[in-house]
C-alpha cells in the first residue's frame, strides 16, 4: 500500500528542513484528532535519522517537537475514557523514542 500524497509531501519538505511547511502538510490534510499524531511521528523519524547521522543537536529539537506533538494529541480527549486512551498512546510513544539523544562522552583530560 502506497502513503498518501499529503505523508509523502510532510516527509519531502521535513527532509528540506521546512518543519513548519511539514507540519501544516499534515495538518491542512488531515481534518481529525489524528493530525497530530502523525506530526509527532513525522518529527520522531527525523530525530531517529539525525541521531544515527551524529546530529545530537538537531535530533534533540526533533524529539523535542515530537514531545509537544504527542502530548497536545493527548489533550483533545473529549472524555474520560478517552482521555485514558490517548495518554497511554501518548506514553508508549514517548517510551519509543528512548533516552534523549546524547552527545558524545566527554574527553579524557
Amino acid at each position: 500500500m502506497s502513503e498518501p500524497d499529503w505523508w509523502q509531501r510532510a516527509r519531502a519538505l521535513e527532509a528540506l528542513g521546512r518543519l513548519e511547511e511539514a507540519e501544516a502538510a499534515i495538518t491542512d490534510a488531515v481534518p481529525h484528532i489524528g493530525a497530530p499524531a502523525s506530526v509527532a511521528t513525522l518529527h520522531a523519524e527525523r530525530m531517529r535519522r539525525l541521531q544515527a547521522a551524529g546530529d545530537v543537536e538537531g535530533a534533540r529539537e526533533a524529539r523535542r517537537r515530537a514531545e509537544q506533538w504527542i502530548t497536545y494529541y493527548a489533550s483533545l480527549a473529549t472524555s474520560g475514557g478517552e482521555g485514558l486512551a490517548l495518554s497511554r498512546e501518548r506514553d508508549a510513544f514517548l517510551a519509543a523514542l528512548g533516552r534523549e539523544p546524547a552527545g558524545p562522552p566527554p574527553s579524557e583530560p
